[in-house]
């Protein structure tokens, strides 16, 4: 196996590469988004790295086939000259050949050499990763009688992925005429075809110039998850990067610092910031907004799942005009039990995509696939620290895939 690397502006780009050079059955390990540098990055776009796998058996067949028939003719034309050239000069044509047969053996040798690095740099880093020897317990506390599958099911649970999705992941897999022929690469291809089925692909913002008939979205969420921060980080993409006229409302009048906070982001884009303190009047703003905006974004007082008032509340005010789409914005830092409990809650005043929050302060990422298995909720975006704009990403499922394998990037699992 071996692993190359393709540029591209594009995701979409970049895997298109992998397939025109390495074929369908190249695994993409990695994708990963690269951020310009240099004086004026602000101003050219970041383009996206994809790391592929892939198995050299097919070209260097290939290769061996154009070998043989050049060898061949090679052979024939020195017989052919041979028997008109001097003594000396078929002993130095010889000679030659021979210089040139050890040095494409000496080519087929380093290539096997690194091909056998690069597997075993995977596979290395795969094993580590994987913690075999503190996880292999005692036979009454194994789940898996395969060594192998209990690897990954442990490395699954330490990532926080639920033991259900993690079971009902590699059940498929522990059945007598597969056990047998199980390998890392296999299952690593298994599991990471399931996350990334299970999460689906991103849901996230599309919009396009329509002033008159602007897209409206309002973000929801508990108290401190980063929503306005979330909504300032997309208003400056769309602003700056894809030249789009937003429009700003608030209806977080709970918070003293809310409306100055968002109001401190708009004057630094050139964006006023209307203020709702009553449904209708966030109606009125839409109203006034709509003919001279591409897309609104409202942001939401943080209000508690416990508590019903405060969401009925939220609901007269999302639900007040009826094109208002929902993004439910989640912090990674939660619980499982009360991210569950918190969607549920929402669930039952709105329809919303998912964004999830503070990448940046925990290392488990597991609450990623389980949300997306237990809801079938579709997911956005995610964030990772306070800069503004460059702190959000579509999310990938790919990379959480890889993360929860104990194989991806540490960057954050986006694109």
């Amino acid at each position: 196996m071996k692993i190359k690397k393709f540029t591209a502006p594009t995701e979409q780009e970049a895997i298109e590469k992998v397939k025109a050079e390495l074929g369908p059955d190249a695994l993409i390990i990695n994708i990963k988004r690269i951020q310009p540098g240099g004086l004026f990055a602000f101003f050219r776009k970041p383009s996206v790295e994809v790391m592929a796998a892939y198995d050299d058996k097919s070209a260097s067949g290939a290769a061996a086939t154009v070998m043989t028939v050049e060898e061949t003719t090679t052979k024939e034309n020195v017989i052919a000259q041979s028997q008109h050239l001097e003594p000396d000069l078929v002993q130095k044509f010889e000679s030659s050949k021979k210089d040139v047969q050890i040095a494409q053996q000496e080519e087929k040798i380093q290539m096997l050499q690194d091909m056998l690095l690069a597997t075993s740099d995977m596979l290395s880093k795969a094993q580590s990763n994987l913690t075999v020897s503190k996880h292999v317990e005692s036979a009454e506390s194994r789940i898996y009688q395969n060594n192998l599958l209990q690897i990954f099911y442990n490395t699954l649970i330490e990532n926080q992925v639920n033991e259900d999705f993690a079971r009902e992941t590699l059940d498929e897999l522990d059945k007598k005429e597969l056990v047998e022929k199980l390998d890392i690469n296999f299952v690593v291809k298994i599991v990471y075809n399931k996350i990334v089925e299970t999460i689906g692909a991103p849901s996230a913002l599309k919009p396009t110039r329509s002033k008159g008939n602007p897209q409206i979205f309002a973000f929801v969420g508990p108290t401190g998850v980063g929503k306005t921060t979330t909504i300032a980080k997309l208003t400056a993409d769309l602003s700056l990067h894809k030249n789009l006229d937003v429009g700003l409302i608030t209806a977080d009048t709970y918070r003293i610092a809310a409306i100055e906070q968002l109001k401190t982001y708009g004057d630094i884009l050139g964006i006023d910031v209307a203020v709702a303190y009553k449904p209708e009047e966030l109606v009125e703003h839409i109203r006034a907004k709509k003919d001279h905006c591409d897309i609104i974004l409202i942001d939401t007082a943080g209000r508690s799942h416990k508590d019903d008032n405060n969401l009925r509340e939220l609901k007269e005010f999302i639900n007040s005009h009826e094109l208002i789409e929902k993004f439910l914005v989640l912090s990674l830092t939660t619980k499982f039990d009360d991210m569950m409990d918190i969607v549920d809650k929402y669930s039952r005043i709105c329809d919303f995509r998912i964004i999830f929050t503070k990448l940046d302060e925990t290392n488990k990422i597991g609450n990623i696939a389980n949300l997306s298995h237990k809801t079938g909720k579709k997911l956005s975006y995610i964030t990772f620290g306070q800069n503004v704009p460059d702190d959000i990403k579509t999310i990938a499922p790919n990379e959480v895939a890889m993360r929860l394998l104990g194989l991806g990037d540490e960057d954050g699992p986006g694109k």
